[in-house]
């Protein structure tokens, strides 16, 4: 369990730790370009770049590229208390932020408080403070802090007189509160550590070569468990990666010192950067990928052909390698050890042949802009050194798939998409697919993404189906702790993730949606069919309220019918009514703000109160009935308060759905009408 614990945690940390480094990246990429194009000899070869305007745009984006280097620490401080919570994100980055802050006035306190001589200490102006530089650490510190206060004090109430500074409003108090007195302890712990931390940096650069395949070799060999991100993040930002003029880390070196210092005197930092990398991802992998694609059985060709395609063109323009590595790490372990000597390998050899290419992506982009148009980077050894990799691979690969006739695995045939649902429609219909691999609504505790992978805790990891993730484009899954999950998808998880996070707020909704899951599994319902229940049956309100139509809801779920058709009614009162007679299917205990409940006639009913209603933790919702309790037409089911609802600048509209079975619901609404609950009629099946 201990273990768990631990892994949850680095997970956790490495996710929240890509934000700031994804942007590092980014402007990494404009920094490079525009420092390309100010060499005096390519402005030599391109005139047109010397003329006052185009030279004023170049040094602009120049200039506004490198910003972000100097905000390592306080980007820091909010992507981690941002990352490492799981509700209300933006009330931790924002106290993120503000422990972040007041650290640093409480450091500046302390040390001019004249208590103690702490004059070894480096001082740095940090955001308008002179205050001591403790680099990224001190934004890694105070984001932690900030994430485990919230977690404990964000849903804490308070007595009427002071209930206003209960819950999130207090997360900010008792941050800057904790961050006030880390401020002022750390001065007199920094140094030690700081020597400690510089002494093991020292130790990585004695150790030469052998330190650079070592560090090569780890950040393959831990992607499985996603730990490398950690380990690029320490190295990256902070004295462990190298420190030269005061500035610590080897991307923050090479980004902020490319246009100051001749290139040589970066060596000894980009060998940790993205030129180790480039032989193994824009060489060796693609070679992989042909080996993988000629020992595929024949039927297999046309499906692994067109993963391998999109994997290479991942790995070589871009540098995100997980489509490929997933794609054998578990069928062939050994093949991936391989790969992970490689990586080392390639790390070491770059380094040798003094090759300098800074970034971190190791793909086309970087190699071009941070090699090919920088004069002395020596990138014509990545082409050397690569076509020798490109062999080494694809004899490997190949002899040892062949000896032991391994093949990859690839998903089953997907269903045909239903034609008369849009773009967006599809891709909410393949994130419930998801939801129901991962064992529906329920199952799911937390939902994130890194650059290739959907993350996921679980409450029951045993209620995951793999075999429907497959069909949904899963090319791997990781398990580095008993309750979480890592489902790869490669680069467009970004979306992927979006949707499924999207999908898990409309709650009880979600489910009721699932319960209809193979007939939406299958892209979505047929719509041809028009055959109506057997039996008649005339819904009323629940409540009483102006009716309109669905497509008027104020969220996209409803008004693009994902979930079905039905009403939506704007309430001028307070408690839900039965719209008929029948059983309640559904009563959220925890979040209390829609029901379910099916008819004497067979026909399930949803009635979701608000939108994004779920965040409110039940908070302003009283059940006043169970699940599986009769109820009879008007008989009051559910209260809520509108105003505290719109009090938290929420929708209060109530959203009234036939939810359809193996055929679409025929119906006729009646919308335009001031509706009284439980006597005027808003829908007429049959």
């Amino acid at each position: 369990m201990q273990k768990n614990k631990i892994m949850d945690f680095f997970s956790a940390l490495g996710r929240s730790l890509l934000m700031p480094i994804a942007a590092l990246a980014a402007c990494g990429i404009f920094l490079g370009l525009s420092s390309a194009l100010m060499k005096a000899q390519v402005q030599e070869a391109l005139p047109l770049l010397t003329q006052t305007h185009i030279h004023f745009v170049i040094y602009v984006i120049n200039k506004v590229s490198g910003v972000v280097f100097t905000l390592i620490p306080v980007l820091f401080a909010i992507s981690i208390a941002f990352g490492m919570v799981k509700e209300e994100k933006e009330i931790a980055a924002f106290a993120g932020f503000i422990g972040y802050y007041t650290f640093l006035v409480a450091s500046a306190a302390m040390i001019n408080s004249g208590f103690a001589d702490l004059s070894a200490l480096k001082i740095s102006n940090i955001l308008g403070v002179e205050t001591m530089d403790m680099g990224a650490v001190a934004g890694i510190v105070i984001g932690l802090v900030a994430a485990k206060l919230h977690d404990k004090y964000h849903k804490i109430t308070f007595p009427v007189a002071i209930s206003f500074y209960g819950g999130k409003r207090f997360v900010a108090l008792a941050v800057m509160l904790a961050s006030t007195v880390v401020g002022l302890v750390a001065p007199f712990v920094w140094t030690p550590v700081s020597l400690a931390i510089n002494s093991l940096g020292g130790i990585i650069q004695a150790s030469g070569i052998l330190g650079v395949f070592g560090y090569g070799f780890l950040e393959r060999l831990l992607i499985p468990t996603g730990l490398h991100h950690v380990l690029n993040g320490i190295f990256r930002t902070t004295a462990i990666g190298g420190v030269y003029e005061g500035v610590e880390g080897c991307l923050n070196i090479f980004l902020q010192f490319v246009d100051k210092v001749p290139l040589s005197e970066l060596d000894p930092f980009t060998i940790f950067l993205g030129q180790g990398k480039m032989p193994m991802m824009m060489f060796g992998l693609p070679a992989a990928a042909l080996a993988i694609y000629q020992t595929s059985p024949e039927e297999k060709k046309p499906k692994v052909k067109a993963l391998m395609i999109a994997g290479v063109a991942a790995s070589v323009v871009s540098g995100i390698t997980e489509p490929l590595e997933f794609s054998f790490m578990f069928i062939a372990p050994q093949l991936f050890l391989f790969h992970a000597v490689m990586g080392g390998l390639s790390f070491a050899l770059m380094a040798v042949l003094n090759v300098i290419i800074g970034n971190t992506g190791g793909g086309l982009i970087d190699y071009l802009i941070w090699g090919v148009f920088q004069p002395g980077s020596h990138w014509y050894w990545v082409i050397v050194v690569g076509i020798p990799f490109a062999l080494i691979y694809y004899i490997v690969f190949k002899h040892y798939l062949s000896k032991k006739n391994i093949s990859i695995d690839v998903a089953e045939d997907e269903e045909e998409e239903d034609a008369s649902l849009s773009m967006d429609e599809q891709q909410k219909v393949k994130a419930y697919q998801i939801i129901e691999g991962l064992g529906g609504v329920e199952n799911i505790a937390a939902a994130n993404n890194c650059l290739t992978r959907l993350r996921v805790d679980l409450v029951d990891p045993s209620k995951v189906q793999e075999d429907i993730l497959k069909k949904t484009g899963a090319s791997g899954f990781i398990r580095p702790s008993e309750k979480h999950i890592q489902v790869v998808y490669g680069p467009k998880v970004e979306a992927i993730a979006a949707n499924v996070r999207e999908c898990l707020k409309a709650g009880p909704a979600a489910k009721a949606f699932m319960e209809k899951m193979p007939a939406a599994a299958d892209a979505a319902p047929a719509k041809a069919s028009k055959k109506a229940p057997a039996q008649k049956l005339e819904l009323k309100a629940p409540v009483g309220g102006k009716v309109l139509p669905m497509s008027e809801a104020k969220d996209e779920n409803f008004a693009n019918l994902i979930l079905g058709d039905g009403v939506v009614i704007c309430p001028a009162e307070n408690v839900i009514v039965a719209p008929c007679d029948g059983v309640l299917t559904h009563c959220s205990e925890d979040n209390k703000h829609a029901v379910g409940l099916r008819s004497d006639s067979g026909q399930e009913v949803l009635i979701h109160v608000g939108v994004d209603t779920v965040a409110l933790n039940g908070e302003g919702f009283e059940q006043l009935k169970a699940e599986g309790e009769k109820i009879k037409l008007g008989e009051p089911i559910l209260r809520f308060s509108r105003k505290f609802i719109e009090s938290k600048k929420l929708c209060s509209d109530v959203m009234v759905i036939l939810i359809e079975d193996e055929d679409p619901v025929v119906a006729e609404y009646v919308t335009g009408i001031t509706a009284e609950a439980g006597r005027t009629t808003v829908a007429k099946i049959g």
